[in-house]
């Protein structure tokens, strides 16, 4: 008997199904075992030994799950293709004794469809140790701070914080934009348009500036000395033309991109999505997030669009390897029932779509001068454009709302132009806004979180209630005094160009450009001090298992 290790039951049944006689399939539950709760459960004299407990409930799973290792004749793990996922299997497996005794495989599964299943077991690999020690060299760290954090703030403030670094760093940002706007001061200017008419046709022309860009007036004695002399000036067309500008396709939607768009178009919070694109995935109909795109994907996206639309919309160059896709572009989304369906509906048209032609306009426009009469300019400069579409390309399938787009008459050069309106106005430059919730998770990602992480300490805020608004984000009371401690006393370390460092490091040990103690020996000369923490003997009741690596044979040598 086979045994595969999988996150949740969902996938389980699945796996179950497809793989058939001879496989046995566990869930995982997410990760067994983590640092104690009420402990460092770090020893830093000795190398940051962490010191692991079986997660609070799990003691039956466990067993459960370490009786199929010692009956089983190979494991394989078919966790999450992230870190999360390889460290997820491994804590199961470092756990059993005769897990060193058994050929140990990893599958990673970018779809949960029957021909994607095979695939992958047909071509497994090693686990690797690399992304295992990058996962618990992150999770050490995030615990130095949180714990010496919160023993420091309620010292502090008098209050225990309810805080994960990644939430630290996310009030921070907040306080930031506050202050950005508290100290914010407006700039007014003055712009001016011309309404013409002619043929019956209105249109607009933007008075320019040497650059092309429409003038701006910086005090009210120039905006009036402008305003009269286009008053009681003639106008006349001076050239025209016409072009084809083109528009390439939109890439195909991570998971943050798809989050953004789900909030502006489908009113969906984060956690909603996170919630239906995990469903999605584990019914076989769009991709995981984070898992490397087949190339049969993009060729399955050209055969549908030539088919449907013509060899004229297809990119023939256009392969997606990264994002979310849909598991088959030939399941439409009229196909899909509940509440998924306008999710995945998003997730096939821009995967199409980034396949497809670019969409072309024809933009016509026209140069008119003014001057005291006809053919005698002032040093001005008039523009109006308009453009139609010329070819819809990748808005075959993923429209552009519609707009009152501008239209413009035959004009005649040299002809004179029937001015209809002068209008001089003032525009004032607006401050920062408030973040929205998205805005603040794709901030969060530039920093190097992932989108589940920036989620989570975005809910985490809020729950604890240092955050309030639907629309946009603002600091409580109780977010203010915390946000102010932090860039008081951890000003570097919860500063979000650090964060950036650290999961940059993180990512580097992944990939074996660094070691594990060196960036922790690394963090601790840098914030040692500031932090403090105290490493304190864990008396657990679950037994305690320390972190090193365990031997897994290698598939090659199976």
């Amino acid at each position: 008997m086979k045994l595969v290790l999988t996150h949740m039951p969902a996938q389980a049944k699945t796996l179950t199904d497809v793989l058939g006689d001879g496989w046995r399939v566990e869930s995982c539950y997410g990760v067994v075992r983590d640092l104690p709760a009420n402990e460092l459960g770090i020893d830093i004299e000795n190398d940051f030994r962490p010191v692991l407990t079986l997660a609070s409930g799990k003691s039956n799973h466990v067993r459960r799950l370490m009786k199929a290792i010692r009956d089983c004749e190979a494991v394989y793990a078919a966790t999450p293709p992230t870190l999360d996922g390889e460290a997820m299997a491994w804590h199961v497996l470092a756990l059993s004794p005769h897990a060193k005794d058994k050929p140990v495989y990893r599958v990673t599964l970018p779809t949960f469809t029957p021909d994607a299943i095979r695939a992958a077991f047909a071509a497994p690999r090693p686990l690797n140790m690399r992304q295992i020690e990058a996962h618990m060299t992150h999770r050490i760290i995030q615990r130095l701070i949180a714990w010496s954090v919160h023993a420091q703030a309620r010292k502090a403030l008098g209050f225990k914080t309810a805080l994960t670094y990644d939430g630290m760093v996310a009030l921070r940002l907040i306080a930031a934009r506050e202050d950005a706007i508290t100290a914010f001061t407006p700039q007014s200017g003055w712009r001016a348009t011309v309404t013409f008419e002619q043929d019956s046709v209105r249109f607009n022309a933007s008075v320019l500036n040497a650059k092309g860009t429409p003038l701006t007036m910086r005090n009210e004695e120039q905006a009036r000395q402008l305003e009269t002399l286009l008053r009681h000036g003639a106008f006349w067309a001076d050239k025209t033309g016409q072009v084809t500008k083109a528009y390439p396709a939109p890439s195909a939607l991570t998971l943050h991109t798809l989050i953004e768009i789900a909030d502006r178009e489908l009113r969906l919070p984060p956690e909603p999505v996170l919630s239906l694109v995990a469903t999605l995935y584990e019914s076989g109909w769009i991709t995981h997030p984070d898992a490397e795109l087949p190339p049969s994907l993009s060729e399955a996206a050209g055969a549908y669009i030539r088919r449907e639309f013509g060899t004229d919309y297809l990119n023939a160059d256009a392969v997606v390897s990264a994002g979310v896709a849909p598991a088959d572009v030939n399941r439409l989304p009229e196909a899909l029932p509940g509440d998924g369906a306008a999710l995945y509906a998003l997730v096939w048209q821009h995967f199409l779509a980034a396949h497809m032609s670019a969409a072309q306009e024809k933009l016509t426009g026209a140069r008119i001068l003014v001057g005291a009469t006809v053919g005698n300019p002032y040093p001005l400069e008039l523009r109006a454009t308009a453009a139609r579409l010329y070819f819809d390309g990748w808005q075959r399938v993923l429209p552009v709302p519609d707009t009152d787009a501008p239209t413009l008459p035959a004009f005649v050069e040299g002809a004179a132009l029937e001015v209809a309106e002068v209008v001089v106005e003032t525009v004032t430059s607006e401050p920062p806004r408030n973040f929205t919730h998205s805005a603040l998770i794709g901030t969060l990602i530039d920093t190097g979180l992932s989108v589940e992480q920036a989620v989570r300490a975005v809910e985490g805020l809020l729950e604890a209630e240092y955050l309030s608004g639907d629309e946009r984000l603002t600091l409580t009371a109780s977010g203010h005094t915390v946000s102010t401690y932090l860039a008081d006393a951890f000003d570097d370390l919860t500063s979000p160009a650090y964060t950036a460092q650290l999961h940059a490091d993180i990512a580097r040990i992944a990939t074996g450009e660094r070691e594990r103690l060196e960036v922790l020996r690394a963090f601790s000369s840098r914030f040692g001090e500031v932090l403090k923490p105290t490493s304190t003997k864990v008396e657990a009741s679950t037994p305690a298992v320390a972190h090193k690596p365990i031997v897994l044979r290698p598939v090659e040598e199976v």
